[in-house]
């Protein structure tokens, strides 16, 4: 089975956290796109803002597009590594019930892997099969909620069971 980097997405489209929801949405409208990565003043990747994202949280918000920044509606951007597999893929993202993933080498954004990148790999059937098996992923990594600087780690107790989620920059808890 092929790899995320053999199939991912790396001409990610991208916008400024302090852009408006506007900015973002005709940036999406223009590239079709149902999606697109929120980067900081230094271009690092921050956050995800997606069309469904976009309909629960801005339209929420009763709020005109111009008068929204993405870094008020944008959401974490959970992610994985370039060399799992895409069945590894699927499984995150029915664990985490996105459409993509962030692909990370480190902390260095190097693309996404969707849903469209999957089916295109594996077909729409294998694709059923492995997103039906309902395995658990190996590893669940999200961008900090709170900072958006760090990923969030696992704490567990001794026995194994997590304790909660916290980001190693800002120390906030999930």
């Amino acid at each position: 089975m092929k790899r995320v980097k053999e199939i991912m997405t790396t001409n990610v489209p991208h916008v400024n956290s302090s852009a408006t929801v506007l900015e973002a949405a005709v940036a999406m409208n223009r590239g079709g796109w149902s999606g697109i990565a929120v980067v900081d003043e230094d271009e690092k990747v921050v956050g995800l803002l997606t069309a469904r994202r976009l309909l629960r949280e801005f339209f929420a918000l009763n709020k005109k597009p111009d008068e929204v920044k993405v870094s008020q509606v944008m959401g974490p951007f959970y992610r994985t590594s370039p060399d799992v597999s895409a069945r590894e893929a699927a499984r995150k993202i029915l664990a985490y019930r996105v459409s993509r993933l962030g692909v990370f080498e480190g902390e260095e954004f190097l693309g996404w892997i969707s849903l469209t990148d999957l089916t295109r790999e594996l077909g729409k059937r294998r694709l059923i099969r492995v997103l039906m098996s309902h395995e658990e992923p190996e590893n669940q990594e999200f961008l900090c909620s709170n900072c958006r600087g760090a990923f969030m780690e696992k704490i567990t107790n001794d026995d194994g069971d997590i304790l909660r989620w916290q980001c190693p920059k800002c120390k906030y808890a999930l």
